[in-house]
């Protein structure tokens, strides 16, 4: 069984990563992923990457974007004999400059289902796949 004490370390290594992106404090990413993570972003279009890469990838993405806010709810964790797991709903919000200089969103609606490990510098997610369950506006011609 998960202690409340861990439980609330996941909770706030979650949030850590919502800040990153919203911030563009990529460095903080350090703290969320393993390096050897398996990243699966598919769900909205994007790769799979190791813990190690997602930051770049992170930036190099989000950088299109003025405006980024990620709201998570509805976090689970749980642990499943040796593992311990998370699912989160996340709605990302995501602001850009239009072609006529006017503010342009989308908003994306999905889960984070998580593994994680806990290492001598904290929880960190082993594994993460982003299933995306709506879009909603303007989303960007790639």
């Amino acid at each position: 069984m998960i202690l409340e004490s861990e439980r609330r370390a996941i909770v706030e290594t979650l949030v850590r990563y919502s800040t990153a992106i919203d911030t563009s404090a990529w460095g903080l990413l350090g703290d969320v992923f393993l390096p050897n993570a398996r990243v699966d972003y598919r769900g909205a279009g994007g790769p799979v990457l190791s813990g190690a890469e997602t930051s770049g990838w992170l930036e190099e993405n989000m950088a299109q974007f003025k405006i980024l806010q990620h709201f998570l709810s509805n976090v689970q964790v749980a642990q499943e004999g040796d593992e311990v797991r998370s699912v989160a709903y996340v709605h990302a919000v995501h602001g850009y400059p239009g072609d006529d200089g006017s503010m342009r969103f989308f908003d994306l609606g999905g889960v984070y289902k998580d593994r994680w490990l806990e290492t001598s510098a904290g929880w960190r997610i082993s594994e993460r796949v982003l299933t995306t369950k709506w879009f909603r506006g303007d989303v960007p011609a790639a």
